[in-house]
């Protein structure tokens, strides 16, 4: 009987000493599940944030979010913004910027082959499908305003997460990420114009992570440790590029997993 009650003593002593309580973050995405935001994927999956403690809820975008709105009145932790979070901040947001994790935007216009649109003068008139974040953000913008086109040169079409509307017409030019609609189009052998920024000179940071000025402020050593793992998880990601894509179908598979699953 000593042998079990000592036993149990320790086993309690040892769980108290090495469980911790998890503290509850969330990260609001920028759009939809997909690689542009595996480091985060991968950092949860691996453990990484629950090594520092911290229980991540990632929140895939819905039209009509305002990411920064949301952050600022911690109705999310941490979220993701495009360049021009940067005027937010300047126009007075409560908000810190934390890292760019890109280097370089990889946010592009495209258009059809079949639909004449060769060049950014024949934007005029025509349907653009784009989301109101992109309306505001530098290297789109500063690529059309170089050809003296301006957003209210063209009708805009909300976005609907579906390059279908690309294909059928319904619009004549849309956003794209150069990881995403694009490779789409090459598995159906759709030939298509990509209007990049960067080949007209302007090469911008983009998906700048960022929290509020108050959990900056009142819990700096949480939000350090949360870009410690995000980091450590896109270096995995990188050095593990086809385990990645697993995580990420798994994720598209089970949409509601990284929204509400508790590890």
């Amino acid at each position: 009987m000593k042998l079990i009650k000592l036993i149990t003593i320790t086993t309690i002593i040892t769980t108290a000493l090495f469980s911790k309580q998890l503290e509850n973050i969330s990260l609001q995405l920028l759009w939809k599940h997909q690689f542009e935001f595996a480091g985060f994927y991968i950092a949860k999956e691996k453990g990484f944030y629950e090594d520092s403690g911290l229980n991540l809820e990632i929140k895939e975008f819905e039209f009509g979010k305002n990411i920064t709105n949301d952050v600022e009145n911690e109705i999310s932790t941490f979220g993701i913004g495009y360049p021009n979070i940067i005027l937010d901040k300047s126009n007075g947001s409560n908000i810190v910027l934390l890292n760019a994790i890109f280097q370089s935007s990889p946010h592009v216009l495209i258009s059809l082959k079949s639909s004449g649109i060769n060049s950014i003068e024949d934007f005029k008139q025509k349907n653009i499908m784009i989301e109101n974040d992109v309306i505001k953000t530098a290297p789109i913008l500063s690529m059309l305003y170089s050809k003296n086109i301006k957003i209210e040169d063209m009708n805009r079409v909300n976005p609907s997460f579906n390059i279908g509307n690309l294909v059928s017409g319904k619009v004549d030019i849309t956003t794209s990420y150069l990881s995403n609609e694009i490779y789409k189009l090459d598995k159906s052998n759709i030939k298509y114009n990509i209007f990049n920024p960067k080949d007209y000179g302007f090469d911008f940071y983009n998906d700048i992570l960022f929290t509020s000025y108050n959990i900056a402020k009142n819990n700096p050593v949480m939000v350090k440790q949360f870009q410690n793992a995000t980091l450590k998880g896109w270096e995995y990601a990188f050095n593990n590029i086809d385990e990645t894509i697993d995580i990420i179908l798994k994720i598209k598979q089970k949409k509601h997993y990284y929204m509400k699953h508790i590890l």
